[in-house]
């Protein structure tokens, strides 16, 4: 048996815990159980249903866990693999120019046009 925390092979056995033998290792402290392949086969094929597009909430029900449970998984997987990068050159926006910028674009106008056109009308 491998510690989780230190590596190290040398652990003895401490108890049982939901019908599981549990592990300590004595120079760092760490208890632990074992873990199998199962649970790992279990998050990536949840992963991979995320990717193709599948929702949280259908994956939970075809792997019989809780939605919240996926979203953990897929935000652990996220921070483990990926790197945040950071942007190069900042630019500064006030925010006056960001509301010329989008009043001179002809989109929908969203709820503040929704807003105004419902004062007009009372």
């Amino acid at each position: 048996m491998k510690c989780p925390k230190c590596g190290n092979q040398l652990c003895v056995k401490a108890g049982f815990n939901h019908n599981r033998q549990r592990y300590k290792r004595k120079n760092c402290g760490r208890q632990f159980t074992q873990t199998t392949d199962k649970n790992a086969t279990k998050h990536a094929f949840a992963l991979y249903l995320y990717v193709i597009g599948l929702s949280m909430n259908a994956i939970g029900r075809m792997l019989k866990v809780e939605p919240s449970t996926i979203l953990y998984w897929v935000k652990n997987f996220a921070l483990k693999t990926y790197e945040k990068t950071t942007p190069q050159d900042e630019v500064i926006i006030g925010l006056d120019e960001m509301w010329h910028f989008l009043r001179s674009k002809k989109q929908d106008p969203g709820l503040e046009g929704i807003l105004s056109n419902y004062r007009r009308a009372c």
